[in-house]
């Protein structure tokens, strides 16, 4: 329909117009004085509709108008019935009578249509909303004719669309991935595309010949393409685009832990990995984090909050684990492209995590493999590992879910290259490791998420010398020591959405333990371990703001061990005494069915501004005994215990966050700590009343900084018994004490643009006590400062540069005054006039560099890097040693500078 608008004349009034006196500021005579216009002609069809203004009462003089009045709303008018469909047009002239205000005062039809139209065009005046006209004076009243037509629009011919004469797929340099929302732009002329999700697009009518193709997308670089475009043929060109950043891949984005924890500290992968020191490791770079304490040579224990190792627990998607470093404590037993995630939680967790009184580190690998295929492959100068991910599905439906596989394997080569420089030496060191895993994720419902992970490790260290070289005055103790640890686990994942308001998860998993400790043919120690572990939760979100999650922490096994030795204890300390060979083993079962249950209350609409934790887990422990110095009548020895425990977080303004925690930790005796002779053993679990109270700040949205306080009180520690008199009687007792506590201090500047990094210190002090009548003394591993910074920089040209520097409070040490002699034994034994751990060590210093660089090609990337360890370092004493007499004394050093220099290549299939 199209609309005839016309206003013809306008003019302010208030009433038709009269003759006004003269008046000196009026026109001279002869000039065109505004006049209003004609009234509609009476007579005509149609009546006149609306209202009618009032004149007043006394002329006033006319003002020009100096804006006319304006439709704000248009209405478009009815056509009448059976006139459209006839092909019937009109057009009504009619006579609009505005107020002030722009309402409509009235409508007249001037020049009728009949057949309906009039009525319809009134009607739709009427509906339409104006603005008004205005003179200096402001806004009038205003007569205007207006013309409302009733056409049909005629429509251009419709020109023949012109031929698809250019497509093309645009993927990312390296990863092959299809980029889609690339625009596409033919320049010269205005012919553009984008591209769609699986990185195609097509263009129609572009100029033959030789053009220029413009690809546009904000994370890629920008790249001008020369094609020919040929008549009558369609051109068709594969493109390819460089990301503006590769680092950013490697960053886990779709990774999003519930705040269920006080305090949870997760680094990104590809930070971790450019950290020099961590030999590319996810799990190393715990030991850069608040709370954890440093170890000798960098080994893998985990020394958190002034706990012991083993009072830590590592998990790997919900089963744990009895070790995550390899011997050498370089590396970890996981390739790191399987993890996806690392979650460091030094205290405050939980009633999900339990038989541990330390620290926890959770580990998850990842739930989604790459759908195209990827092959990495790395070496350094430790050892050569490979890896690959992809997914398996028919082609004839890509959207259906896929089986999804990966496999890892990683193998040292320390025992090859060590030997070749240490030929002059008269000790012939061979370390060794490898570890493989595979992981199956199976194709399921969107609800759902099942998988299957298998892991194995192995290492051996041996260490020999000659034959024609002694090793010491005894021939009964010479020979190569060897020491072996191996270690497989089959763990399964179920996880199911029941509903909005139920979610199950269960990790079911078995696994096999061995260890082996030779020295020559006539010292001998083995253990075995078979473990079967079961963690399953329900996830029950009755109302909003309420979680209920009951739970069960299964772990259960057998065990064996070993001791086969050439000579008693005795007479190795007695050159006089008779020589016999001694031997035993013992075996066994342990169960320890742990429930749980806890609420995660978020009482403000449900949002995580504030949450409230509470929880009980039930501990129960019970072990089975036997074999021939243990007895094989030995009754099952059990204990319960409770771990009640609070957590709270409450945001107090946006980014802003205070925490707090408290609870009972308690973890049941080591094997080799619970074993009874000739009765059950007594000893029970060690317990740790743990508290810690912190606060977060988001400073801004790659900048954030939190510190925590934390105590803990220490009781029923295990240590040995003094009494012990053999069979009969228990080596070991609850009788320790002890407390630690501190602050933990972290800033981090998260990987937003090109800089990345956080620093941490912890103050700390931890104690112990052996007895009620012993001194307190400093704990082995008590360091009162640990400080620790890393930051790296992206370069342009994927270059990268990045450095850590570490400054820790040296260990305590227990010196010797002096040595006396054993004249049966022939040997001296140290004698020390201060208590245990008296003095310290000097302080650990050191910093590592690390430059890498990324080259990227169309189907694979390759990176090289040089890591410079301890490029500057202190005297970084690990112990003492001292001569034949204890006269004398020197510090054995730390690892000393090492460059690194490490390949990775990335092919994507």
């Amino acid at each position: 329909m199209l609309l005839l608008l016309s206003l013809l004349s306008a003019h302010a009034q208030e009433a038709p117009p009269a003759p006004s006196a003269p008046d000196p500021s009026a026109p001279d005579e002869g000039a065109d004085a505004p006049e209003a216009p004609a009234p509609a002609p009476t007579g005509q069809e149609g009546p006149k509709k609306g209202p009618k203004s009032d004149a007043p009462d006394a002329p006033t003089e006319d003002l020009p108008i100096i804006k006319g009045p304006e439709i704000l709303e248009y209405v478009e008018a009815e056509w009448p019935p059976g006139t459209k469909e006839a092909g019937e047009e009109a057009v009504v002239k009619l006579v609009i009578e505005l107020d002030e205000t722009g309402e409509v005062a009235s409508v007249d039809i001037v020049e009728p249509a009949g057949r309906g139209f009039d009525e319809a065009a009134v009607d739709a005046v009427l509906a339409m909303k104006f603005a008004p006209a205005e003179t200096e004076a402001g806004p009038v009243p205003v007569v205007f004719e207006f013309a409302y037509g009733f056409r049909f629009e005629e429509e251009p011919p419709e020109e023949a669309p012109k031929p698809v004469n250019l497509e093309g797929r645009i993927r990312e340099m390296g990863t092959r991935v299809d980029l889609a929302g690339v625009t596409v732009v033919v320049d010269g002329t205005d012919l553009s595309a984008k591209t769609d999700a699986e990185g195609r697009f097509e263009i129609r009518g572009v100029p033959l010949g030789d053009v220029t193709l413009r690809l546009l997308e904000q994370d890629h670089v920008t790249i001008e393409k020369t094609v020919e475009v040929v008549e009558g043929e369609v051109t068709i060109v594969d493109l390819w685009l460089r990301s503006t950043s590769y680092r950013d891949n490697e960053v886990v984005g779709v990774y999003e832990r519930k705040k269920e924890e006080v305090t949870r500290r997760t680094i990104t992968i590809e930070e971790v990995r450019r950290i020099p020191g961590t030999f590319g490791d996810p799990i190393k770079v715990i030991q850069t984090l608040p709370g954890a304490a440093r170890t000798p040579f960098g080994t893998g224990l985990l020394v958190i909050r002034g706990s012991n190792p083993e009072d830590s627990g590592v998990y790997v998607d919900g089963v744990r684990l009895p070790i995550i470093y390899h011997l050498t404590g370089t590396t970890s037993v996981l390739s790191p492209d399987l993890i996806e995630s690392v979650d460091y939680l030094p205290g405050g967790y939980g009633v999900q995590y339990g038989r541990s009184m330390g620290g926890v580190v959770d580990i998850r690998t990842k739930r989604e493999f790459s759908e195209q295929g990827k092959i990495v492959w790395g070496t350094d100068i430790l050892d050569s590992q490979v890896y690959f991910e992809g997914q398996i599905g028919s082609k004839k439906k890509p959207d259906a879910p896929k089986h999804q596989i990966a496999i890892a394997a990683r193998r040292s080569y320390l025992d090859l290259f060590i030997p070749i420089f240490t030929r002059e030496s008269q000790f012939k060191i061979k370390p060794f490791y490898t570890d493989y895993q595979a992981k199956y994720i199976a194709p399921t419902p969107g609800d759902q998420h099942v998988s299957a992970f298998f892991y194995g490790f192995e290492d051996i260290l041996k260490v020999s010398t000659p034959d024609d070289f002694a090793q010491g005055t005894d021939q009964d103790t010479q020979g190569d020591l060897k020491t072996k640890y191996a270690s497989q686990r089959l763990m399964f994942t179920y996880e199911n959405e029941i509903s909005d308001k139920l979610v199950f998860a269960a990790s079911p998993s078995l696994g096999y333990d061995y260890s082996n400790l030779g020295l020559g043919d006539e010292f001998k120690l083995q253990s075995k371990q078979l473990v079967g572990q079961l963690r399953a939760e329900l996830r029950y979100t009755p109302v909003t703001g309420v979680e209920i999650i009951p739970g069960v922490d299964f772990l259960g096994g057998t065990y064996w061990f070993d001791f086969r030795s050439a000579i008693n204890l005795e007479a190795a300390s007695d050159p006089l005494a008779e020589r016999e060979p001694v031997g035993f083993d013992g075996r066994g079962s342990f169960l320890s069915p742990d429930l749980f249950i806890k609420a995660n209350l978020r009482p403000l609409g449900g949002d995580d501004r504030l949450l409230i934790t509470p929880g009980v887990r039930f501990n129960n422990y019970t072990i089975f005994q036997g074999g021939e110095i243990i007895g094989d009548k030995i009754p099952p020895s059990t204990t319960y215990q409770v771990d009640p425990r609070i957590l709270s977080r409450f945001e107090i303004v946006k980014g802003n966050t205070i925490k707090a925690a408290t609870g009972f930790y308690q973890q049941p005796p080591q094997p080799q700590e619970a074993l009874g002779l000739g009765q059950a053993s007594s000893v029970g679990y060690e317990r740790a009343w743990n508290s810690s109270i912190g606060f977060e700040q988001q400073l801004s949205p790659a900048i954030k900084w939190d510190i925590d306080l934390f105590y803990k009180k220490f009781d029923n520690l295990i240590v040995y018994n003094d009494q012990f008199s053999g069979r009969g009687s228990d080596a070991f007792i609850n009788g320790g004490d002890g407390r630690a506590y501190g602050m933990e201090i972290m800033a981090r500047h998260e990987p937003v643009g090109r800089f990345f990094g956080w620093i941490s210190y912890t103050l700390s002090r931890s104690e112990r006590k052996d007895g009620p009548d012993q001194d307190v003394y400093l704990f082995d591993f008590d360091q009162t400062h640990i400080f620790s910074a890393q930051a790296g920089y992206d370069l342009p040209y994927d270059f990268g540069i990045s450095a850590q520097a570490q400054y820790v409070t040296g260990n305590p040490d227990s010196p010797y005054n002096a040595g006396i002699y054993d004249a049966d034994a022939d040997y001296y034994n140290g004698f020390s006039t201060g208590g245990r751990n008296t003095e310290r060590l000097p302080a650990f210093f050191q910093t590592s560099l690390r430059l890498d660089k990324l080259w990227t090609f169309k189907t694979w990337q390759f990176e090289t890097y040089v890591d410079l360890l301890n490029a500057v370092r202190g005297v970084n004493p690990e112990f003492r040693i001292y001569n034949y007499d204890y006269s004398d004394s020197a510090f054995v050093r730390g690892l000393p500078f090492i460059p690194n220099v490490g390949l990775e290549a990335k092919f994507w299939l």
